[in-house]
C-alpha cells in the first residue's frame, strides 16, 4: 500500500529532475489557461467571426484531459526508468512487497493525482454538463490511462532522453479522440480500439451505459496487457 514514506520518497525524486517537476505542475497551468481562453478569448471569436467553439466542448475536454493524463504518463515512465538505472526495481523484487507491490506503488502515485487533477479541470472549466458518476468515471480513466502512458514509454525507452522522443510519438495517441471530426468511417472504426476515443465518448454520451462499459474495458485490457508484459520480463 501506498504510504507517507513511498509518497514522501517519490516527491523527492520528482522535484530532483527539473523536467519531472515542471509536467507534475504543468497541469494545473494548463486549467488556467485554458479557463482564461474560455472566458476572454472564445467569446471575442464568437463574436468577432461568429465562430461557436462552445459546440467543441466535448472535443476540448476530452483533450485537455488527455493532455492531463500525458503529462503525468511521463512523470510514471520517467520514475520507472530512473528506477530501472539505479536496480530499484530489481531490489524491491527480492522484498516482502515483490514486483507487483513496486509497481502499484509506482504507477499509484501519479495517477492518483492525475484522478484529482481531472476533477477539478471539469469543475473548473465547467464547459461539459455530465452527472457527478460520469465525471468520476473519467478521472478514473484519465488516471487509468495515465498509467498506460507510463508503462509505454518504460517499455518503449531505455532512458529518459528516448523516454521524451518517445513520448511525443505516443501524443498521437490523443488523435482518436477526434476520430468522429474526421467523417471518415474506417478512421472511427479504428478509434474504438483506443483508449482516447472513449473519453470523447463518454462526454458525448455521458448517461450511456454500453459507451462506460465500452470505454471501461478498452482502458481495462490496455491496462491488464501492459502490466502483464511488465511482470512477465526477466529483470536484467
Amino acid at each position: 500500500m501506498i504510504n507517507l514514506i513511498h509518497i514522501k520518497n517519490d516527491l523527492k525524486q520528482v522535484f530532483r529532475d527539473p523536467i519531472m517537476s515542471i509536467l507534475m505542475l504543468a497541469p494545473l497551468l494548463i486549467i488556467i489557461i485554458f479557463k482564461l481562453l474560455i472566458v476572454f478569448l472564445f467569446p471575442f471569436i464568437a463574436t468577432k467571426f461568429n465562430f461557436d467553439i462552445s459546440l467543441y466542448n466535448q472535443y476540448l475536454m476530452a483533450g485537455i484531459l488527455i493532455m492531463i493524463s500525458g503529462m503525468l504518463g511521463i512523470v510514471i515512465g520517467f520514475m520507472m526508468l530512473d528506477d530501472k538505472d539505479g536496480n530499484i526495481a530489481q531490489l524491491m523484487a527480492v522484498t516482502p512487497l515483490g514486483r507487483s507491490g513496486y509497481l502499484f506503488n509506482r504507477l499509484s502515485f501519479s495517477s492518483v493525482l492525475c484522478f484529482f487533477y481531472s476533477i477539478i479541470a471539469i469543475y473548473v472549466l465547467n464547459i461539459i454538463d455530465i452527472p457527478f458518476y460520469s465525471i468520476l468515471i473519467l478521472s478514473l480513466l484519465s488516471g487509468v490511462y495515465s498509467i498506460i502512458i507510463g508503462l509505454l514509454i518504460f517499455s518503449g525507452a531505455d532512458d529518459k532522453v528516448k523516454g521524451l522522443t518517445f513520448a511525443k510519438g505516443l501524443n498521437m495517441l490523443g488523435i482518436f479522440a477526434f476520430s468522429d471530426l474526421f467523417a471518415l468511417n474506417w478512421f472511427s472504426i479504428l478509434s474504438l480500439i483506443f483508449p482516447t476515443y472513449w473519453i470523447t465518448r463518454i462526454i458525448d454520451s455521458p448517461h450511456s451505459i454500453s459507451a462506460i462499459m465500452l470505454g471501461t474495458s478498452i482502458h481495462a485490457i490496455w491496462l491488464i496487457y501492459l502490466i502483464y508484459r511488465y511482470l512477465s520480463q526477466k529483470q536484467t
